[in-house]
């Protein structure tokens, strides 16, 4: 019986960029996204993800809200100030109501609470790239 979550050639993989400066928690999102067929880019902090996504643009961002350089706030008020429709997901450990206000309200853009819920993750994830 053939995997249902296998891509075919024929099936474009989406660009999914995970940011978060824990590694081994960005390594397990990614091997956990390859294996249900996304293209997965990770990045140490939300400079580095901003700098990844001018490049190779991602079809949706996965971001921790603390990180030491660009914080998941910056990285989502320079991706947003370039595509208001680009799909975030935020994963954040505690947010605080001043951080959680400074969040930009949207349909595009999911609150989860670390730790992640990773089968939640792929929903989400396939809501917004089909």
């Amino acid at each position: 019986m053939p995997d249902t979550d296998a891509v075919t050639q024929e099936q474009p993989r989406s660009h999914v960029l995970v940011a978060d400066d824990e590694a081994i928690a960005a390594m397990a999102l990614e091997r956990f996204l390859t294996r249900k067929g996304y293209r997965v880019t990770t990045a140490c902090d939300g400079r580095e993800a901003l700098a990844i996504h001018r490049q190779d643009p991602a079809d949706i961002v996965v971001t921790d809200m603390r990180m030491p350089r660009g914080g998941g706030h910056e990285l989502i008020g320079n991706l947003r100030s370039t595509d208001d429709l680009l799909p975030i997901v935020v994963m954040t450990g505690y947010m605080s109501p001043n951080e959680e206000e400074a969040i930009p309200a949207g349909d595009r853009l999911v609150v989860m609470q670390k730790p992640i819920e990773v089968e939640r993750l792929l929903e989400i994830i396939r809501s917004f790239t089909g």
